[in-house]
């Protein structure tokens, strides 16, 4: 009788702390177990595929002191998998471009050679590698979508080719162009940068390959340009270094179906202003790869 006593406050003693310390509850969702548990006053939820495997986080809601607290997860498409599948939202920026790039005296216009700048939109183009993008949901996932917020840093490199007869001088802050004594094989003025976009997107079955659209600005950081006049008759070629505006603020928009990305930017700030006033202002529309969209969880 003395052994059973102490058996049964032992019993109770440890039914108290087990009921102190809290128990979990299993809900069965579709084949998923659903583990909610509760911990120093925080609730946390789990959840568990078939085999036992627990799931990767998208979204984090954890309920303490009266208070609902949201955890985001950050994306880039250069971290391993695993991190990348973590995402609530698909990434929106291309992990690699090419674009057509044109050069006007107006904002968003094509004239290219008509524009006085002397430029031509052969061979005029960019490359460019997305380094990092982190993107957040800013409403709940619904029937028709999702919108979201991506920041991104970028890092490209531009080739603008000019007409044959036209040869550019460097004058201080500001370029001109002169007749060229022979038409060249080769004029081109190069240069690269970093580009820092901010984008609004709307996103549909961000669960699966997505479909979305994204519209937003970006800051651009441009190194000096390398400008090469190369004559057709085999004659000396010219090289010079060029002063370009170093800041830059465009319009940017991506339209994503999966995997596939077609971009389209209008500078808003001048790349280089002529001695006779012309400023000059690019825009492009390019093609490229989402790597973040091939790698997510299906």
């Amino acid at each position: 009788m003395k052994r059973l006593s102490v058996l049964l406050c032992a019993s109770l003693a440890w039914l108290i702390a087990a009921a102190q310390t809290g128990r979990d509850t299993t809900i069965i969702v579709n084949q998923q177990r659903i583990v909610v548990t509760t911990h120093k006053g925080e609730t946390h939820v789990a959840v568990y595929d078939s085999t036992d495997n627990q799931l990767l986080k998208t979204r984090e809601t954890v309920f303490a002191n009266q208070q609902e607290v949201e955890r985001v997860y950050v994306t880039s498409p250069f971290l391993p998998s695993t991190y990348t599948r973590a995402a609530a939202l698909a990434p929106i920026l291309p992990t690699v471009w090419y674009a057509y790039t044109s050069t006007d005296s107006k904002i968003g216009s094509d004239a290219n050679s008509s524009s006085g700048l002397h430029t031509r939109g052969s061979g005029s183009s960019e490359v460019g590698v997305t380094i990092f993008e982190g993107i957040t949901p800013l409403t709940d996932r619904g029937r028709w979508g999702q919108l979201g917020f991506s920041m991104g840093a970028q890092t490209y490199y531009t080739w603008m080719h000019f007409q044959p007869g036209a040869l550019l001088q460097g004058e201080g802050s500001h370029v001109s162009f002169t007749p060229a004594a022979s038409a060249a094989s080769t004029n081109r003025l190069s240069y690269g940068g970093v580009r820092i976009p901010l984008m609004l997107s709307w996103q549909i079955a961000p669960e699966n390959m997505a479909s979305q659209i994204a519209i937003g600005i970006s800051a651009d950081m441009r190194t000096r340009g390398k400008y090469r006049f190369t004559p057709a008759d085999m004659g000396d070629p010219i090289e010079r270094n060029v002063r370009l505006k170093p800041f830059g603020l465009n319009l940017e928009t991506v339209v994503c179906f999966g995997p596939l990305a077609i971009t389209g930017r209008v500078g808003l700030l001048p790349i280089f202003q002529t001695t006779t006033g012309k400023k000059a202002y690019t825009s492009s529309i390019g093609i490229g790869i989402n790597m973040g969209q091939l790698f997510r969880r299906r």
